[in-house]
């Protein structure tokens, strides 16, 4: 049986003159804990925006469990079990860190008011299974004590956190983390890659992009280089490492 769980053919974007991705050819295995890697403007965040459905490519497909999801809505590939984070926490400021892994996690459409009142028990006994496991979740992610706090009070490292687990209360099949480390503390920084490493461990295929270059080497199963927006490098994370291509591409990156 194929461990291909995702791939792009031929894809391309280019805002303007600058290509900002052109993969020929890319697959994402299942249960792997991959990171993306290349210095800035390398197109590594376009490339989730693609597959995640937050842009729409110029060219090119993009195949997820040989479901064809070129051109989908972010709602409808996230209903297909990929879901994703962002570099800028997306979360409800004046909801607290319960109503906010609770929002996140539920399932319930907009039914009408007699709807409503008929179903209140078994709604009921849903709210409280799904309190109980946005409960579950804080324990995992070490912020139940916060259950209560507005998410406005958490500092950028616990929305970070707290971003995660709205993630992951919809228990899904590939997680795509955008610089889940950017901006958070040392300490904080350690807890969060072992909490990746353990969704990694319980058969969570995630994809990260990640410039804390020591983090990504420290976990990561297979790392893809990208510079230009085009893949240079791809392989386990030594190799990357010595590969002339991937240290021309991060000398020529200034800062990086």
């Amino acid at each position: 049986m194929s461990s291909s769980l995702m791939r792009v053919n031929n894809l391309k974007k280019s805002f303007g003159g600058v290509k900002a991705v052109d993969i020929d050819n890319l697959i994402f295995n299942k249960n792997e804990l991959t990171s993306i890697i290349g210095p800035n403007g390398a197109g590594k965040t376009t490339l989730f925006d693609l597959i995640s459905g937050f842009q729409e490519e110029d060219s090119g497909e993009i195949f997820y469990q040989e479901k064809n999801i070129t051109k989908s809505q972010p709602h409808k590939i996230a209903r297909l079990g990929m879901v994703r984070t962002f570099q800028l926490t997306k979360v409800f400021d004046r909801m607290t860190v319960l109503e906010n892994l609770m929002f996140a996690g539920s399932n319930i459409s907009n039914d009408s008011l007699f709807q409503s009142i008929i179903q209140f028990p078994k709604q009921k006994n849903y709210e409280n299974s799904l309190e109980e496991e946005a409960l579950r979740v804080m324990k995992d992610l070490n912020i139940e004590q916060m259950s209560n706090a507005y998410a406005r009070e958490l500092s950028g490292g616990q929305k970070k956190l707290l971003e995660l687990g709205r993630s992951i209360i919809r228990k899904p099949d590939v997680l795509l983390l955008d610089e889940p480390l950017a901006g958070v503390n040392p300490k904080l920084t350690e807890e969060i890659l072992e909490i990746i490493e353990k969704l990694s461990n319980d058969g969570i295929t995630i994809l990260m992009v990640e410039h804390n270059i020591e983090a990504v080497m420290k976990i990561s199963e297979r790392v893809i280089v990208l510079a230009e927006g085009s893949l240079i490098a791809d392989g386990l994370p030594q190799e990357v490492r010595e590969n002339k291509k991937v240290i021309e591409a991060y000398l020529g990156g200034g800062d990086e």
